[in-house]
């Protein structure tokens, strides 16, 4: 059993640990958190280990740095035992990994260093206690390009959307330009299509692209799913911030493509 107490600990005494997987977007909202503090509260302590006569933070930076803001000398936090950052980087993420604030980039970094320590996909699944197509998103995101990262990052395009920017398109100037596209025009009827143009026609510049994609026709399906099945994908909707379309037309694809019926 790991020994932990809550204590008050100095703020001065407190530095962020490396293996905190929050490393994008940390100060993002920190007014209104503080103030929300401020009002009601510190509700959950920060979680940190002891090293030396200081503190490594592996949970709770945010609300670290609300309290900092505010002024206070000392924060109640839970100080367990010591653990070495591939540890502390898990525990970190266990914490974090439902939250929706977390950029995905964080969540891809702590999966490509946890498959280097382990060596496969299955076991950073196991640790983590995340699926394997979950653990297999992340990992595939490191092929997205940095400008449409920053597009996630910025909240203007889903992760969902820009692995599958990245997947289909390999010319990088033109993913980025169909992600850029995308963004502009996010209810556009021809969002979808767009991306799949780019990736059957890769020899096509941006405008004869726009203008293939523009001629297709659609037919109309409508899909009656199982409470099991809809609740299924509402989830899968939260957890990859995708629209139920993606979802459904991803799906579909790749069933198609493992049985030959689309090439």
């Amino acid at each position: 059993m790991k020994k932990m107490t809550i204590e008050s600990v100095p703020m001065d005494k407190i530095d962020i640990s490396e293996s905190n997987v929050r490393k994008t977007d940390t100060m993002v909202g920190i007014d209104e958190l503080a103030k929300n503090i401020e009002e009601i509260g510190l509700q959950q302590p920060v979680v940190v280990f002891k090293e030396g006569d200081r503190y490594k933070l592996i949970i709770g930076q945010r609300r670290y740095h609300a309290c900092k803001k505010l002024g206070w000398k000392e924060i109640p936090a839970l100080v367990t035992d010591k653990k070495d950052e591939t540890e502390a980087a898990v525990i970190s993420f266990s914490e974090n990994i439902h939250r929706a604030d977390l950029p995905y980039r964080d969540k891809m970094k702590v999966s490509v260093a946890l498959l280097s320590k382990y060596g496969s996909a299955e076991a950073v699944a196991e640790i983590l206690g995340v699926t394997l197509q979950t653990v297999r998103n992340y990992l595939g995101y490191t092929i997205v390009p940095e400008r449409i990262k920053k597009m996630v990052d910025e909240r203007r395009l889903s992760a969902s959307t820009a692995l599958r920017i990245a997947r289909s398109i390999p010319n990088e100037e033109l993913a980025v330009k169909i992600a850029e596209r995308i963004v502009e025009e996010p209810r556009s009827a021809d969002r979808t299509s767009i991306i799949d143009a780019a990736s059957e026609n890769p020899n096509e510049n941006f405008e004869q692209i726009l203008k293939i994609a523009r001629s297709w026709k659609f037919r109309k399906i409508t899909l009656n799913l199982t409470p099991r099945l809809a609740e299924a994908l509402e989830q899968a909707c939260r957890e990859y911030g995708v629209d139920r379309k993606d979802i459904a037309l991803e799906a579909m694809e790749s069933w198609l493509k493992g049985r030959g019926f689309l090439k």
